[in-house]
């Protein structure tokens, strides 16, 4: 049985709780208040569950579920949508606008999760009878995953509203957006605050999943990298990658062991966004007691032969970058046949021979699909989500190193990479920051192939609209510098008096 922090759906009004407490029924017993929650530990607890909900809710585009997680590597020259589901394939063709529900939901999502993160913080110090170090590590996981909803905001909206409190009156529902810079202070704020508090470096087996204090470090290095902050990077990444022997990272030997789904929350596991085939059998809609903590996400993405779904194909521009390159031995590189299913001698997917059963021209994605398995009429995943690996900490410490003319640094770290898939030992001595940066770019590319990294990394170092354009897939004639984020929502123009669009939309 798998030992994973469960993430427990908490009935009542706490999902949906206003901060008004006059507008809930006060004389119905089964809807919860503020007056008649937010006593004991066990509520601060079930508040912060709640936070983690929002992080994967099939119902509103959760930014690890199938919606979003979709969507991040639909519109990358790697991957293509299926035609069937309206906006997830305007998405991937350029052609969504600010009324794409797929975007909107994502939109909404994170807000609510910062919402639930803002009530934890705000009703945690008159929650009574409680252990002072599990209160503060309780508000130090909210502040942490508040910063984390702000994160994912401003990298896929750019500027918007900023709330650190629950709303006291009406005047406060609506906000005006900040910039994008004062959201980023935001991020960091929250993830500062996170790792220097009462955040846990480890929890017990059954507890994994938790936001810790080396994630939230991590986060931090992640923010100041994209801030193209490079010092500001290196000082968190080195944290982490300097302290191994005692927290613990590293890499594990055999790649394909992270999406086999009995490795999880290993040593390379920074922060992973768990599943697991328990609560309810609903998906989508339903109570939340009704709905399971799985995921749809192997079946969205398998062929048709097998009873797959086929939202999420992938390009022969992604084949042909994870076959750059072979091992040492000749063999192809192990993240590509751990990634991808094709054509090859001995290509087994779904337990048939490929070319009899798929044809010899077809590319499936094979990262995180239960591959291994007949369909048996039960397509509900459990295979966990990573949300930070620790290659990501290393590939980004190289990077801002590179960027800080240290290239002779970068190398040894970029060598545990490139070593890990059984490449060839290159010598990069005397590399120029040019040489080392497209290095790593080809490195992360193939490494975090449907991990939902690859658009961010395309965008800040600038090479995005060159990428898709070159890349000649579907909908590239569509793509200009408009759709590098995503609009502000139709709904939330409408809704909110100070809300205004977001150039260029």
């Amino acid at each position: 049985m798998k030992k994973k922090l469960i993430i427990l759906f908490f009935i009542g009004g706490l999902l949906t709780m206003s901060s008004c407490s006059e507008d809930l029924d006060l004389g119905n017993p089964n809807k919860l208040t503020n007056e008649s929650f937010w006593k004991t530990p066990q509520d601060l607890e079930s508040g912060v569950a709640t936070i983690y909900n929002a992080l994967v809710d099939n119902n509103n585009a959760g930014y690890w579920e199938i919606q979003a997680m979709q969507l991040k590597e639909n519109r990358t020259e790697n991957f293509i949508a299926r035609n069937d589901v309206q906006g997830r394939y305007a998405v991937s063709t350029y052609k969504n606008s600010p009324s794409t529900g797929e975007t909107t939901g994502i939109y909404k999502t994170c807000y609510i999760g910062i919402f639930r993160a803002n009530q934890v913080i705000h009703y945690a110090p008159q929650i009574q009878n409680i252990d002072e170090t599990k209160r503060n590590q309780l508000v130090a996981e909210a502040t942490f995953l508040r910063g984390l909803n702000y994160f994912n905001l401003v990298i896929e909206f750019g500027s918007v509203p900023i709330f650190t409190d629950i709303a006291a009156n009406q005047e406060d529902y609506f906000k005006a957006k900040s910039t994008e810079e004062e959201v980023w202070k935001q991020v960091i704020a929250d993830f500062e605050f996170a790792a220097n508090s009462a955040l846990t470096e480890n929890y017990p087996d059954t507890q994994k999943g938790r936001a810790t204090k080396n994630a939230a470090i991590a986060y931090l290095g992640k923010t100041y990298l994209y801030m193209k902050n490079w010092a500001k990077a290196e000082e968190q990444f080195a944290k982490l990658v300097n302290n191994e022997a005692t927290n613990g990272y590293g890499l594990l030997d055999d790649y394909a062991q992270l999406f086999d789904g009995k490795h999880e929350n290993s040593k390379e596991s920074v922060f992973e966004i768990q599943f697991s085939k328990v609560g309810g059998t609903t998906i989508w809609g339903g109570e939340p007691s009704e709905r399971t903590r799985a995921t749809t996400m192997a079946q969205e993405l398998a062929p048709g032969e097998v009873g797959g779904w086929f939202e999420l194909l992938p390009t022969k521009t992604l084949l042909d970058a994870m076959t750059k390159e072979k091992t040492v031995t000749g063999e192809f590189d192990p993240r590509a046949t751990a990634t991808l299913a094709w054509n090859y001698p001995g290509s087994v997917y779904y337990t048939y021979d490929f070319a009899s059963k798929f044809g010899a021209n077809a590319i499936w994605i094979k990262k995180n699909q239960n591959w291994w398995n007949k369909d048996e009429g039960d397509w509900k995943s459990e295979l966990n989500e990573y949300a930070m690996r620790y290659a990501d900490v290393i590939l980004m410490l190289a990077e801002a190193k590179t960027m800080q003319g240290k290239v002779a640094e970068a190398a040894p770290l970029v060598k545990r990479i490139r070593d890990r898939a059984k490449l060839a030992d290159i010598s990069m001595a005397g590399w120029t920051q040019t040489q080392m940066m497209n290095e790593i770019m080809h490195q992360r590319n193939v490494e975090f192939v449907r991990e939902g990294l690859h658009w961010y990394d395309l965008r800040r170092w600038g090479t995005l609209e060159t990428v898709i354009k070159s890349s000649l897939r579907e909908g590239y004639a569509n793509f200009s510098a408009k759709y590098f984020y995503y609009p502000i929502p139709a709904s939330e123009l409408n809704n909110n008096p100070k809300m205004t669009q977001n150039a260029p939309w």
